[in-house]
């Protein structure tokens, strides 16, 4: 998933904190307890919901430069490469005949 538990932790301990301390003023110490208790699951869950939006965002876009660059350069991005697996770009054949005696200068082996 998106980040580690170490983060959402500290956000939901946050939010037990602050919900505890903003609801006891107005109920009983065990009604202020659930209710942090409740805060802390729903801020614990949100935060890797969010971070997980935000890593999706981040890749998109990063995706998308990556393929800007690679064109920029005259690469063809791989998802392009997959659909012309055939094709010659230029019309012409990639292998090239070089006569074997040119390779070796004539002499037998």
């Amino acid at each position: 998933m998106a980040g580690n538990w170490g983060v959402n932790a500290i956000l939901g301990l946050t939010a037990f904190i602050c919900t505890y301390l903003f609801s006891y003023s107005n109920n009983t110490w065990q009604t202020s307890l659930f209710r942090a208790g409740i805060g802390l699951l729903v801020f614990y869950v949100l935060g890797y919901i969010f971070r997980f939006v935000l890593q999706q965002i981040d890749s998109k876009k990063n995706g998308a430069y990556i393929k800007k660059q690679a064109l920029d350069e005259g690469i063809k991005p791989e998802v392009d490469q997959k659909n012309e697996i055939d094709e010659e770009p230029s019309g012409e054949s990639s292998f090239q005949y070089i006569p074997l005696q040119s390779l070796h200068d004539g002499e037998d082996r």
